[in-house]
């Protein structure tokens, strides 16, 4: 049994499965890193990571935590794709008459395979940050037009105020 070969199409579908599946449940996580890694000093928005995603769910809704998602639901079959071919194209170049690969050569496929990975997902993982981080600048400018507004009955004096100071204010 150990020695069954499975056919290209189903390590295809197995990839591509198995990496929806991990897109859906680690995206929230991701977009709570993503959104606190890109506030500055002065501009705090978020505290922690469940404050992140509770601000997000309570500005944006329950699926504004999957903003940016669809790029990676959309290309992680063809990313696990390339990846899973690309090992096994290494691995055969590699392999001496159908032994079995050395550790060394192992690690040289699975290198090989990763390289083309990175390749083809960077694109991908900006274009996701973008994404991600749209909501933290959407929330922020929500602060500072209340800010703008001010007290009512007189004018309001523009500083530049930092998002904790701003929620204070308000």
């Amino acid at each position: 049994m150990a020695d069954k070969q499975i056919s290209l199409p189903a390590k295809l579908i197995n990839g591509g499965i198995a990496g929806l599946i991990g897109v859906t449940c680690v995206f929230p996580i991701d977009l709570a890193k993503t959104r606190l890694q890109n506030q500055q000093n002065g501009s705090r928005l978020y505290t922690s990571m469940s404050d992140c995603l509770i601000k997000t769910i309570q500005s944006e809704g329950y699926f504004g935590m999957y903003r940016g998602a669809a790029v990676n639901l959309t290309l992680v079959t063809p990313e696990k794709a390339i990846k899973l071919a690309a090992n096994d194209f290494f691995r055969q170049h590699l392999s001496k008459d159908g032994q079995k690969l050395t550790l060394l050569r192992e690690m040289l496929a699975g290198c090989g395979a990763g390289t083309c990975q990175v390749i083809i997902t960077t694109p991908m993982e900006m274009l996701k940050i973008q994404l991600q981080d749209a909501g933290r600048i959407e929330a922020q400018r929500k602060l500072m037009s209340q800010a703008a507004v001010g007290a009512p009955g007189g004018p309001v004096e523009l500083r530049s105020h930092t998002a904790m100071q701003l929620t204070r204010e308000t």
